[in-house]
């Protein structure tokens, strides 16, 4: 017989002990999801509509009213003389073809605005940025080109061209592998012409000995862009032209192709780990910031960024790629020279006063923040202003009611590009980057009097020329960088400053503009017929201005090659 104390004797089960049991799991259970399910909720809400926050209703409308700033006057006086001269005299097509029979459109009155008339500014209340965006879910597609596209067939290659092909094949593969057994580490303290070895070969430079890159023609491209407005969260709303309603998707489709070489299609992670622990600054106006988003766009489909520091006025931004230690920057400086408003020389406020001798320290305070910098300004210079030259002023342009002599603004434009080129070759210890002159495609008419831009399709070869003012513009920025290159030269000094010719690239693409689809839906609500404001300045995202970031590489490579 077995005898059980009270200690250790079998207890019996008690009915419903199982069941409170199986229902504090259940409560624990409950309370973990309580717990959970928000803070995840919150979390996954955050990471997805953090980036259309950026973009604050305020900054929207700062850039409405830059928009609104941009459309002034044609040149007057002694400049305009110089625009018919050069109209005239100075043509200069970009890609000269002497077979092409093609008509050349010639400049017609109604695109001439009256050099008297006042500027005029578009109501605020035309582009309320506080209405709610229509996201249109549009996959872009390839578009089918026109009948009359004809698709040339491959060229033949003849053996003596295969032979000469195995042997530069086989010179660079040796080339590859030397690049290849440098070790692949970066100090980030070096100045950016000390990067080349080390990581340069991520990205492979298309620009070889005698090629120029800008002898080119825009083709159709099946792969299409790299990122679209579903994917990149940075692109400002006046650019968002696919969330803003285009129909057409075409303008996507097209890729710069160089006659002598190729230009590579653009890398993210080869970008970024050529600029791991460097800071790259877009120095300018709107169309410069515009240049950085679409950078920032390419790199965001690899890792999306952080922003790291944001001005108060939403103008200067900074984003940091966490894994490559790479900044983006861009820095609000319309004129890069000193500009005020306020009264000056019994000059009322209100009126702009430019000091065509000094730049803007709000640019040279931070540029050796930058190991590249890519500077670019033009179109702030039609506006009028006065201008200050040894703490004196010296004329203006468009300054009706004041007793000043109008000298145009060319004087003002060059005397900007020839100081910020002084400054940088002697002061910055980094790559600059000059972009020549951004144009637009207003058709029929400018910014404030109906113009507009409604293309599907680049322009033909010989359909637009760069001449007349647009070609005084380019001119001064290529002259003023060949003569300080020289300079450099004569001195036997290093040359730290390339060029990136924008002007070139964006000659044809007058169909990469938001036009219309600046604001979202423009034709919802209103009578046929009705204008509607076009930008026809500032670039699609994705778009054309893409191309000029495939260019700004390849200017680096070939600047850390010398």
């Amino acid at each position: 017989m077995t005898v059980h104390s009270d200690e250790d004797s079998p207890k019996k089960a008690v009915p419903g002990h199982g069941r409170k049991r199986e229902r504090s799991k259940r409560t624990m259970c409950a309370w973990v999801l309580v717990v959970l399910v928000p803070f995840l909720l919150v979390k996954l809400v955050f990471f997805y509509a953090s980036p259309f926050l950026l973009f604050s209703p305020s900054a929207q409308r700062s850039e409405a009213e830059l928009m609104n700033e941009l459309e002034f006057p044609t040149p007057s006086g002694r400049d305009e003389e110089l625009r018919t001269a050069s109209r005239n005299n100075s043509k200069f097509d970009v890609r000269p073809d002497p077979s092409s029979d093609l008509p050349v459109e010639e400049e017609t009155e109604s695109t001439i605005t009256d050099p008297e008339a006042p500027p005029t500014e578009i109501p605020e209340e035309e582009v309320d940025e506080k209405e709610e965006v229509k996201t249109e879910d549009i996959s872009p597609q390839p578009p089918r080109l026109n009948g009359d596209e004809e698709q040339l067939p491959p060229e033949e290659t003849t053996a003596e061209q295969e032979q000469e092909e195995q042997v530069v094949n086989q010179e660079d593969a040796s080339k590859k592998e030397e690049s290849l057994s440098v070790e692949q580490v970066v100090d980030d303290k070096q100045p950016i012409e000390q990067v080349t070895s080390s990581n340069a070969s991520a990205l492979a430079p298309a620009e070889s000995q005698g090629c120029n890159l800008y002898d080119g023609d825009w083709v159709h491209d099946p792969e299409g862009p790299l990122y679209t407005n579903r994917t990149c969260f940075y692109i400002q709303s006046m650019q968002n032209c696919m969330s803003n309603g285009r129909p057409d998707t075409a303008y996507m489709y097209w890729k710069w192709k160089p006659r002598h070489c190729d230009l590579p299609r653009f890398d993210a992670k080869g970008f970024l780990e050529m600029f791991r622990g460097k800071t790259i600054g877009f120095v300018g106006d709107s169309l410069s910031r515009n240049q950085m988003q679409s950078l920032l766009c390419m790199l965001s489909q690899l890792e999306i960024p952080d922003q790291i520091y944001q001005s108060a006025d939403d103008k200067s931004v900074r984003w940091l790629f966490k894994s490559y230690q790479v900044t983006l920057a861009t820095v609000w400086s319309p004129y890069l020279l000193k500009e005020t408003t306020g009264e000056l020389k019994g000059i009322e406020e209100g009126q702009s006063k430019l000091f065509t001798d000094s730049l803007d320290e709000g640019w040279t305070s931070v540029m050796n923040d930058f190991d590249v910098m890519v500077l670019s300004i033009g179109q702030w210079y039609f506006k009028p202003s006065v201008y200050i030259q040894n703490d004196e002023v010296i004329g203006c342009h468009y300054c009706p009611g004041l007793n000043l002599t109008e000298i145009g603004f060319y004087h003002a434009y060059k005397s900007a590009v020839r100081h910020v080129l002084d400054k940088v070759t002697k002061d910055y210890k980094g790559l600059a980057i000059m972009s020549t002159f951004a144009l637009d495609h207003f058709e029929n008419g400018s910014w404030s009097n109906g113009g507009s831009c409604t293309r599907e399709q680049p322009l033909k070869e010989g359909e637009k020329l760069l001449e007349g003012m647009n070609y005084e513009m380019h001119q001064i920025v290529v002259e003023e960088y060949e003569s300080t290159v020289q300079r450099r030269k004569r001195n036997r000094k290093k040359v730290q400053v390339g060029l990136l010719d924008v002007t070139l690239l964006s000659l044809l693409r007058a169909d990469g503009h938001p036009g219309p689809f600046r604001v979202s839906h423009p034709y919802d609500g209103i009578e046929p017929g009705t204008l509607v404001q076009n930008d026809c300045l500032h670039w699609c995202l994705p778009g054309p201005v893409d191309t000029w970031n495939q260019f700004l590489v390849e200017l680096i490579l070939s600047n850390l090659k010398k």
